[in-house]
């Protein structure tokens, strides 16, 4: 298998196993087929990228480059953004639950700051008064690929509960705030096109409640994020010309209906932009044929922690055996030691040996920005395919990273 033009086999030889790879030029087209969907006469459109999918910097400098804002949730990511070129008027900062170290990161950056809650706000003031703010309001539903990435609805963490919003930007007005932005995130991996305008239209009109009790206008409504990408299993991709068209036609028709003056339509795509660039190349160190046959390879849930954390499938091929009669029945795990680091059970594989490399498609999102040292396991490379060529862009992490943190007694 190649990817971009460059030989899997010859990566993996190149910089050893486990190792990331992206497709950078792919990175580039989806930012530029969203930013097209989108692209509207009547309508202003930004985009903040959700650095939290895959923070390297060499990817945040392509969003960068193509006009995109960034979504940080912490004051690493923001730091980051700002090192990295992003503008702090163009960096919206949504924690959770944040800390007062937190709120007083963003409010010295001069960013857009986004609260999850009332009790935020209190917290903020004790910092500083910005001039604008924005609340994450929890519309009261919500939808995820999996129960675990849906970040809406009443058994969510994040945001103000509806209900609440009004009294949220009664209590910022009354301490002198006149400048607002609304924000909802509802989930995460979603395919189903209708999903995006038809919680739109129920946000927007909770604003519009807000709207006439308060009198305030909103400078942007950020719909969040969730735009989806196929994984194993997956019939279908997700049209974005399709939601960009009904999302807009939404947008203008409540912002007449309601009100709502000149707002500017804001969202958060992260794993729409990075997902299907990247891929996890992975050797096989031992078949197992035990009360399962087991395929054993050397990344493990330290290395993607999808499966193991919310049950996520990826399509797994193996290197110059994609052709091949997938006659083999296995369970593919890593070398964790925990009987939760296990890719996938029951698979059809080709006839898969020792020293084979199994390639794991769409994990260019939420894979190496989630990994970890456990086990003393460390953190996998990774490679980007720049202009035909390969181009280490995360060196491999070392025993002695890992030691340079401790403290002897």
């Amino acid at each position: 298998m190649n990817i971009a033009g460059i030989s899997v086999r010859e990566l993996a030889e190149k910089y050893d196993t486990p190792l990331y790879v992206y497709d950078f030029a792919k990175i580039r087209q989806n930012a530029r087929r969203l930013k097209q969907a989108f692209l509207s006469d009547d309508v202003e459109v930004d985009f903040y990228y959700a650095m939290k999918a895959n923070c390297n910097p060499e990817i945040l400098g392509i969003f960068i480059s193509e006009g995109y804002g960034m979504d940080c949730v912490s004051p690493g990511e923001l730091r980051l953004a700002l090192e990295t070129g992003a503008a702090a008027d163009h960096i919206l900062y949504t924690g959770n639950y944040e800390s007062p170290a937190d709120l007083q990161a963003a409010f010295n950056a001069g960013v857009k700051i986004n609260l999850d809650d009332i009790s935020s706000l209190g917290r903020l003031l004790e910092v500083g008064k910005p001039e604008l703010i924005t609340y994450r309001i929890n519309p009261g539903k919500g939808r995820g690929k999996y129960e675990q990435i849906t970040t809406g609805g009443d058994k969510a963490k994040f945001g103000v509960p509806y209900e609440k919003a009004i009294q949220a930007y009664k209590k910022a007005m009354d301490v002198g705030i006149t400048r607002f932005g609304a924000h909802m995130m509802t989930g995460s991996g979603v395919l189903d096109e209708e999903h995006f305008p038809r919680m739109l239209e129920l946000f927007m009109d909770q604003l519009g409640e807000i709207k006439k009790a308060l009198g305030i206008n909103f400078e942007f409504i950020d719909m969040g994020g969730g735009l989806g990408i196929p994984y194993y299993g997956d019939k279908k991709s997700l049209d974005v010309e399709r939601v960009a068209r009904e999302t807009l036609k939404v947008f203008r028709r409540k912002v007449r209906e309601l009100n709502l003056g000149n707002p500017t339509l804001a969202l958060e795509p992260g794993r729409y932009l990075v997902g299907d660039a990247g891929i996890l190349i992975s050797r096989v160190t031992g078949i197992k044929n035990g009360y399962r046959t087991l395929v054993g390879i050397d990344a493990g849930f330290n290395t993607l922690i999808r499966s193991a954390l919310y049950g996520a499938q990826h399509t797994i091929l193996v290197d110059g055996k994609e052709e091949s009669e997938p006659t083999m029945l296995a369970d593919i795990c890593g070398q964790i030691c925990e009987n939760t680091d296990i890719f996938a059970k029951d698979r059809k594989l080709p006839e898969t040996e020792e020293g084979d490399l199994l390639i794991f498609t769409q994990a260019g999102a939420y894979g190496s920005v989630m990994a970890m040292p456990y086990n003393l396991r460390f953190r996998p490379a990774e490679v980007a395919i720049v202009d035909g060529e390969d181009k280490l862009i995360t060196r491999r992490e070392t025993y002695e990273d890992y030691i340079s943190r401790f403290q002897r007694i």
